[in-house]
């Protein structure tokens, strides 16, 4: 997976901490703007507080198309919002590019590792199917995943036979990108067609061309990113409340970015007090579990093969709470030919794949026990229940590395044969509100899983070489909480790739330019080397700057 340093800052998500009506909120926002001057400088008089999601205190304030606004320049709108107490958070809605699938080559036989070929075991088209132990539990319990509604972020749908019909509910759906009532998949862009291909491995029932995990389970699809995958979280935080709106009983999300502000944890914590479950894919070719995956109460799954070995592809980390299929998994295919639609089958590799086989595996525990009754027996806790069974009841396999990727493979028959807690654990919550005191060592412990290269004390290296002394001058001198300063510090970390290399060289580790020795990258890393904190100098918000000048 591929990130990078380009950054498209459409607006700032502010947490009112409550729901107010659109009379209050311009109010409110006419009263930011009078009050922080960091904010009226990107804004105009025109502009407007966009609710995330019906009851939501969360809302978007978009930036005027023909106004540029640099990520350094957002931040520091977003530190003294902090400060206002009319405001209880706030961060950046910012589109960061990032692969979540695999590369495409446009040949039916791309495999996982890059090559030409699949393992032979992948050849049959349900092999994935009975690899998670779908088969056997469909079989034993006649459960198909019917009356269970699916909400599904993704690209959209078209009109691949394989998902068509009245299950694919186009009119509960939405398209966050365009503004449109119809979520169709536009087909342009480096991974058209994403949201078909992992749609009919959650619900095709056209065997023997596919199998998919719930057959009768029905698709909301929500479009919430464009052709290039730049997702974009505030699209993913209004489709998670669209989906939970629409009557949706889980949410299935193939998708995911390096960095995530608190709205999207909030909206998930709703979620799942709400009675929903929610799945993420842990990543592909990323170094760690990526958002919303890395929420505690979303289900991060990666993925393996038909050797029942992780897939090489695939994210992993402590994040992980169980492994699916993913590697070589016979999905529908929509693409175009000479400007022409065509609509195929093939495998394809990616915990995108994955993650559809598990939320089809939650819809088929939901029909054998009934919605309703699972909702109605435990309330908020049902994610905390199945998450249980699920990571419970997985198949073992020998020499399995439990810490990179969950306790093992996913088993349908295993999960749907468990028996129901009298209770069930409390519910996870992900979200925290943003802390208003420092505390340098939880701070810098932030970082960890975004360098997980660095041992605890190379991290505190880093972070003394980055900024020593200086940052524990600003820490107190500035009029910015220290915590409001680590948000800012965390996400470069997490989205740029020179950030991140001048943490790995500043606490002595080799960064990612080594593995490819070239001129210009070993300029690039003497220069780092010389100066690591020149490369977040160029791009942070005064406020952050000023404290790196200080040293």
């Amino acid at each position: 997976m591929a990130t990078t340093s380009n950054y498209l800052v459409r607006g700032i998500i502010v947490d009112l901490g409550d729901s107010f009506p659109s009379a209050e909120r311009k109010k409110i926002l006419a009263r930011l703007r009078a009050d922080v001057p960091e904010l009226a400088a990107l804004t105009t008089a025109k502009v407007t507080a966009r609710p995330l999601g019906k009851g939501v205190s969360d809302v978007f304030i978009a930036f005027p198309d023909d106004m540029p606004v640099t990520i350094g320049k957002a931040w520091n709108a977003v530190h003294a919002l902090r400060q206002h107490p009319l405001v209880a958070d706030s961060e950046p809605a910012v589109r960061i590019q990032a692969t979540m699938d695999e590369p495409r080559s446009g040949a039916a036989t791309r495999s996982s590792g890059g090559g030409n070929t699949h393992l032979p075991g992948s050849a049959a088209r349900d092999w994935s199917i009975k690899a998670a132990g779908i088969d056997a539990a469909r079989s034993e319990f006649g459960v198909t995943g019917a009356g269970v509604r699916i909400g599904h972020p993704d690209t959209g749908y078209s009109s691949h036979p394989q998902i068509t019909g009245p299950r694919l509910r186009i009119a509960d759906g939405y398209d966050f990108v365009s503004g449109a009532s119809d979520p169709r998949d536009p087909m342009t862009g480096s991974h058209p067609g994403h949201g078909t291909s992992t749609g009919s491995v959650i619900f095709s029932g056209a065997a023997p061309a596919l199998f998919g995990a719930a057959p009768d389970a029905e698709l909301v699809p929500l479009r919430v990113s464009d052709s290039v995958i730049h997702f974009d979280f505030a699209h993913v935080v209004e489709a998670l409340y669209r989906a939970r709106d629409r009557g949706c009983h889980l949410v299935s999300m193939s998708l995911g970015g390096p960095w995530a502000g608190r709205a999207l944890g909030r909206a998930a914590d709703q979620l799942i007090a709400d009675g929903l479950i929610l799945f993420a894919a842990a990543g592909n070719y990323w170094p760690f579990v990526v958002y919303p995956a890395k929420l505690e109460n979303v289900v991060a799954v990666a993925a393996s093969n038909a050797d029942s070995k992780p897939w090489r592809g695939s994210a992993s980390g402590p994040a992980v709470d169980v492994t699916a299929p993913g590697e070589s998994v016979w999905r529908a295919y929509a693409h175009k030919v000479s400007g022409q639609l065509k609509f195929d089958t093939e495998r394809s590799s990616g915990t995108s794949y994955a993650t559809a086989t598990t939320a089809g595996i939650c819809a088929l525990w939901l029909q054998r026990h009934g919605v309703a009754a699972m909702r109605s027996r435990y309330g908020a806790r049902l994610a905390s229940v199945f998450m249980a069974l699920l990571k419970a009841h997985v198949r073992g396999i020998p020499g399995w590395n439990t810490g990179r990727y969950g306790p093992g493979i996913v088993d349908a028959k295993a999960l749907l044969e468990a028996p129901l807690p009298a209770f069930g654990g409390v519910a996870v919550r992900s979200a925290q509100r943003p802390p208003t005191r420092s505390s340098a060592a939880s701070d810098w412990a932030r970082l960890q899983p975004y360098l997980p290269e660095l041992s605890a004390k190379q991290l505190a290296t880093a972070a003394a070489r980055m900024f020593g002394a200086g940052m524990r001058r600003g820490m107190r001198s500035s009029p910015l909480p220290a915590p409001s300063l680590i948000d800012e510090i965390e996400f470069y970390v997490a989205t740029d790739p020179a950030v991140r290399e001048a943490f790995l060289i500043a606490g002595g580790v080799a960064g990612p330019v080594r593995e490819v020795p070239t001129k210009r990258g070993a300029k690039r890393a003497a220069a780092i080397k010389t100066d690591p904190r020149a490369v977040l100098r160029a791009k942070a918000s005064p406020a952050l700057r000023g404290v790196l000048d200080e040293l």
